[in-house]
């Protein structure tokens, strides 16, 4: 049987290694620190990498895409919570922290799904645009009659 274990994982067989690596996995993606997973789950930050390493080794080629769905799902309840505090917020002080914490998590979701824009390169556009709009058209002329 002790050829069953894998070098180096000690008495673990790979089904608890996935088991493990899941939940290591599971807790990095709550927003948990190397460091602070270690330190709760008694491991050395090496450890903890290797976990990692296998857990998105199982989750396949599709990885990528899972892990952006995942951040992006944790940032929907992130959200979700901000509105539910918002509720709760008795003074401005308090209402405009979960404000600003709502528009920040909103774009953070921007930006993981490739929707935010510089904004130098939105007013460029912009520039751009207006100067069409100034330019006589090739085809139909100036306007005038």
């Amino acid at each position: 049987m002790a050829g069953d274990k894998p070098l180096g994982a000690g008495t673990l067989t790979p089904a608890e290694l996935d088991k493990e690596a899941d939940k290591v996995y599971r807790l990095f993606k709550r927003g948990n620190s190397r460091q602070a997973i270690g330190r709760a789950l008694g491991m050395s930050t090496d450890v903890v990498e290797r976990r990692l390493s296998r857990a998105r080794k199982n989750l396949g080629e599709d990885s990528l895409a899972d892990m952006r769905t995942d951040r992006e799902s944790s940032l929907a309840d992130m959200i979700r919570e901000s509105y539910r505090n918002l509720d709760k917020a008795e003074t401005v002080a308090e209402k405009n922290a979960v404000i600003r914490t709502i528009a920040d998590l909103n774009m953070k979701v921007a930006k993981l799904l490739g929707l935010e824009m510089p904004a130098k390169v939105t007013l460029e556009m912009e520039k751009a645009l207006e100067l069409l709009h100034l330019q006589p058209d090739p085809v139909w002329g100036d306007g005038d009659l």
